[in-house]
């Protein structure tokens, strides 16, 4: 047991030099963080498209609302009624070609466009349909920006996302941040495909120039993955090694327990 102990001291001590973040920060001048990410819009998105002004009446048609079941009711003649008296905006579902179906429209092309360039795009289509003087808005949401964080950190998840960005750092605290065996040096980015393919980026958390990385900002169901380091994984070994000894030993004296009980 205590050769167990020495040799978990000796690995701790050899990687907690591998702990800490931006560890080269002394030598970071920021070159190369200067330009501005825009989330676009991935096929698969939920959007939530509404149109604003100040007569109403005149984009009602560009605000359709779904109605919701919230509850049931039995009839007199036994049949159950389900009653609404809730009611959503329609959100259109992006197809695998980057496309939405829009009210007296039609089809849109929206994959690949930032939500500014997505509102200017509907605002010039729905132009014709709308009466001439009015002003009008168009904001556009996207309902299921969703990120995953597993592995070693202290609160893996799936987290929502309310706004049009976030960075890994972000991603790592809404987790908790990494544990102590988190492997700092070679954290996975599994960012999905149009065709449904995953691509998978190495980051190293210790390396300052992160900030510079093309894959700083995480895009929609990105997932972030850390490995445990060398020592978690040993530790691991160790106490799979330490039960069997233990369950080995305590077997033992179980046998010789009986067995003097039998000859005595």
């Amino acid at each position: 047991m205590t050769c167990i102990c020495c040799l978990w001291l000796l690995c701790s001590c050899k990687t907690v030099s591998d702990i800490p973040y931006f560890q080269n920060v002394a030598e970071y001048n920021g070159e190369g963080n200067a330009y501005l990410y825009d989330m676009t819009i991935k096929p698969k998105d939920l959007l939530t498209i509404l149109v604003f002004s100040s007569y109403p009446e005149s984009v009602v048609q560009f605000n359709a609302t779904e109605s919701r079941s919230i509850g049931e009711s039995r009839r007199a003649d036994g049949n159950v009624q389900m009653s609404s008296n809730s009611s959503t905006f329609h959100r259109y579902l992006v197809d695998n070609d980057g496309n939405i179906t829009y009210p007296i429209v039609g089809t849109i092309h929206v994959a690949g466009n930032t939500i500014e360039q997505t509102n200017a795009i509907i605002k010039e289509k729905i132009a014709p349909y709308i009466q001439k003087g009015v002003d009008y808005t168009v904001n556009t949401y996207i309902n299921n920006y969703e990120i995953t964080v597993m592995g070693e950190v202290n609160r893996p998840n799936t987290f929502t996302v309310t706004r049009n960005k976030i960075t890994v750092l972000e991603a790592l605290a809404m987790a908790g941040d990494m544990t102590i065996y988190g492997k700092r040096d070679n954290v996975k980015l599994l960012r999905e495909q149009p065709n449904g393919e995953y691509e998978i980026h190495e980051l190293d958390f210790r390396d300052v120039n992160i900030l510079n990385s093309p894959y700083y900002y995480m895009q929609q169901r990105d997932i972030l993955y850390v490995e445990p380091n060398p020592v978690m994984t040993q530790n691991a070994s160790i106490g799979q090694t330490t039960q069997l000894w233990v369950r080995g030993i305590s077997i033992t004296i179980s046998l010789g327990t009986l067995l003097y009980r039998v000859l005595e």
